[in-house]
């Protein structure tokens, strides 16, 4: 009989050797994933008197797809490790451990210093995915105003290695609406920005990068330029955030959410600039909003752009 979604489970592991397997150490409370080995081979086209393929020729591989889970901490504590932030994380205190990291000029690489293996449980059925780092992060809001992740990934390749057995499941909860607040340029709560339309994107624009190895896979994941963005609805009551896009000032925005000294999100973009603030009449009876789009730029003061520390009783060793 064919199973179900539910049935599934996605698995992941720091990985020792870059491109190794590692049987899973965590899982994930996922909503939905699409990873997928990506290839590029050719058809083979010549001229030989028939119009049709003559063959294949194998190209390159790489992993690629994306993971949404709820916004727990104990998970995103391993996601941050594979990422570009992660590359100078820090990670401090006896339990809860606080992971802090930036995107600060230093940590500028072309990749990560460290890896996932992603380990898929698809109806009972194991694929496992080698090499994989985070290329964007993007936080939401959920049904019920519920924390929500979704991670962008980008590996070197997928084997068979992995053989689905027992799960144990994050024992943190995920954060509810009302553990959750923003604040911009220093007043918190916002109570005036539409949770549902609110999104926190960082994205280093990361692509696989393939050398002359002698290997199809891709040698590691390359990583671009880094674009934070935050977009989210206002109640429209006066032109005070218009101005702030008029001017062109920069501002500090920050996503704090708390369930408890043991379980902690927070997100900082430093220095913040509207790229655009619309507001308009839509129709009789609705609600007038503005829709705004900021992005991160860096931050003299703090020496980056954006902050993330998470705080768990999750011990990872670096």
């Amino acid at each position: 009989m064919v199973d179900v979604a539910g049935g599934g489970s996605v698995g992941i592991a720091i990985e020792t050797t870059p491109g190794v397997f590692i049987a899973p150490v965590k899982y994930a409370a996922v909503m939905s994933e699409s990873l997928q080995e990506v290839r590029t081979d050719s058809y083979r086209v010549p001229i030989v008197g028939r119009a049709v393929a003559s063959g294949k020729t194998p190209g390159r591989q790489h992993v690629a797809g994306d993971i949404t889970m709820e916004a727990l901490p104990e998970v995103m504590a391993y996601f941050m490790v594979a990422s570009r932030m992660g590359s100078n994380i820090i990670k401090t205190g006896v339990g809860p451990f606080v992971y802090t990291a930036t995107n600060s000029s230093v940590v500028h690489l072309k990749a990560a210093k460290r890896s996932l293996c992603i380990s898929v449980n698809r109806a009972g059925v194991g694929f496992a995915y080698l090499g994989c780092q985070v290329v964007q992060t993007r936080f939401s809001f959920g049904d019920g105003g519920v924390p929500m992740v979704t991670y962008s990934i980008i590996g070197q390749k997928q084997t068979n290695d992995y053989t689905p057995g027992a799960v144990t499941l994050p024992t943190e909860l995920p954060f509810s609406v009302d553990e959750c607040a923003i604040s911009i340029a220093g007043v918190s709560p916002r109570g005036d920005i539409d949770a549902e339309s609110t999104e926190f994107i960082l994205n280093d624009n990361g692509e696989p990068k393939f050398n002359l190895t002698g290997e199809d896979r891709a040698d590691y994941v390359r990583y671009g330029e880094f674009i934070g963005e935050c977009n989210y609805e206002i109640d429209f009551e006066n032109k005070a955030d218009y101005a702030i896009w008029v001017a062109r000032t920069a501002q500090e925005i920050i996503l704090d959410c708390q369930k408890s000294v043991n379980q902690k999100l927070n997100l900082e973009f430093h220095g913040a600039m509207y790229d655009t603030f619309e507001v308009g009449l839509s129709g009789i009876g609705d609600q007038v909003r503005a829709a705004a789009a900021a992005r991160a730029v860096h931050n003299v003061a703090a020496g980056f752009a954006t902050t993330m520390v998470i705080t768990t009783q999750e011990t990872i060793t670096l």
